[in-house]
């Protein structure tokens, strides 16, 4: 067999195994959401897709899974719940004595909410017991009221606020409180964005009243996905940071690491066949 019959094996092999890895990777972003019928669904952000799980019994404005796959939500009233993934049941675990609790999220393995400061004053983030619903602040900031956040990293946050104008996309700084206003999500008239959350992907994804899913731009911008069924969802929390952990040196390697490993393992393959040949044309 010719050498250049080798290499193009070779190629058409390589781009198939990457267009899979591209793929399986979008495949995984799956998250849990609520709305306001009380509802837990599971969706599938790469195809806008939402199935309904079961009934929470709650009307929980804020949602988070934690590390270890257990999911938690928040009601209007600062209570904290423990939530089935199974059948959508919401347990009691205790009020955190915040309030209302739009924004949660995990940080590490502490769960942090930040309060609904609807009198124009400072927000506060507070790290929250998952077992006695006991809450410690960890710091305030200008920008409020928040209806929706999610993690960047272990010092920082995006918020969906309404200042300093409404459906404000807000980084903030959890270490000094400092925050930067990013730009402004995508909103129809007084329908907000409510369910925020960034995927393994390193995707913001956002779903509004209406069903609409976005992925969230750097500026704000919205990109759109699909709608979900018309659903008003109130939060959004991705199971794939539970189910394909980044990084995880104890998993399976990502699609994407596969492909490159796979590549690199054919590119061989092809070097030393081309080697063998004399380094000649003729395989």
């Amino acid at each position: 067999m010719r050498l250049s019959a080798k290499l193009s094996i070779v190629m058409f092999l390589g781009a198939g195994i990457l267009a899979f890895s591209v793929r399986g990777a979008a495949a995984d972003q799956l998250g849990f959401a609520v709305d306001n019928t009380e509802t837990l669904f599971s969706v599938d952000l790469t195809t806008a897709t939402a199935t309904p799980i079961g009934f929470t019994g709650q009307f929980l404005q804020g949602l988070a899974v934690s590390p270890q796959g257990s999911l938690f939500g928040t009601d209007f009233l600062g209570n904290l719940y423990s939530v089935s993934k199974t059948t959508g049941a919401a347990t009691f675990i205790g009020s955190t004595g915040l309030g209302d609790i739009e924004g949660l999220t995990f940080r590490g393995t502490t769960l942090i909410g930040t309060d609904f400061s609807n009198l124009g004053g400072l927000t506060t983030a507070s790290a929250i017991n998952t077992t006695t619903a006991a809450a410690t602040p960890i710091i305030s900031f200008s920008q409020g009221p928040v209806r929706a956040m999610a993690l960047v990293n272990t010092n920082t946050i995006d918020v969906a606020s309404d200042s300093p104008v409404s459906q404000s996309l807000v980084e903030v700084n959890l270490l000094t409180g400092t925050n930067t206003t990013l730009g402004q999500l995508p909103s129809m008239g007084a329908a907000l964005i409510a369910a925020l959350n960034f995927g393994t992907d390193g995707v913001l994804y956002a779903l509004d009243p209406f069903g609409n899913e976005f992925m969230i731009a750097s500026n704000g911008a919205g990109i759109p996905v699909g709608n979900t069924g018309g659903q008003y969802w109130l939060d959004l929390t991705m199971a794939s940071t539970v189910l394909d952990p980044p990084g995880d040196p104890n998993g399976v390697p990502e699609p994407n690491s596969m492909a490159l490993l796979l590549m690199a393992a054919l590119g061989l393959i092809s070097v030393r066949a081309w080697q063998r040949s004399g380094g000649s044309p003729q395989g």
